[in-house]
């Protein structure tokens, strides 16, 4: 199995020692991208999609993302320190399954490293997230190995 996991900003640190979880633990392969501004890529797809739009009969356009991802397998991952939303500005350019995790509310830690486990955008959440989107036993075998909780989530409480 393969998985692709974007990553912003320092969070991609992150989601790279996820990709390396995932190969040595789970045996899953990991393509890893780092993505700057979301905004930006977002901004491209809409000018795209827009000229697709006013110009029917011309050879369709393409956004950066679609062509970065065309040749590609498996669900994609995106991991950001920014609200959930910040990243679903792209989902319409990603036409296969989309997984975001972000730091939705009001974190409660006293270091980074806590933060990203409150908010589960952390190593271990990126690599539960991309293993649920492969396999979701693998997934319930990783949560179990690695004693996170099924319940609610702690941003949620």
């Amino acid at each position: 199995p393969r998985v692709q996991l974007l990553g912003s900003g320092v969070i991609l640190r992150e989601a790279i020692a996820a990709a390396d979880l995932l190969k040595k633990d789970w045996g899953v392969d990991a393509d890893i991208w780092g993505c700057p501004s979301f905004t930006e890529l977002a901004r491209d797809g809409n000018a795209v999609t827009r000229w697709n739009t006013l110009h029917p009969a011309d050879k369709p356009r393409t956004s950066h993302v679609e062509r970065c991802l065309k040749d590609t397998q498996g669900p994609v991952i995106v991991t950001t320190d920014y609200m959930r939303l910040f990243a679903e500005q792209i989902r319409p350019l990603v036409p296969r399954r989309y997984a975001v995790l972000g730091t939705d509310g009001f974190g409660r830690s006293d270091t980074r490293a806590a933060l990203r486990a409150f908010f589960e955008v952390d190593r271990r959440s990126i690599a539960l997230a991309a293993l649920d989107a492969v396999d979701p036993a693998l997934a319930e075998r990783a949560r179990d190995s690695w004693g996170l909780s099924a319940g609610v989530p702690p941003w949620a409480r």
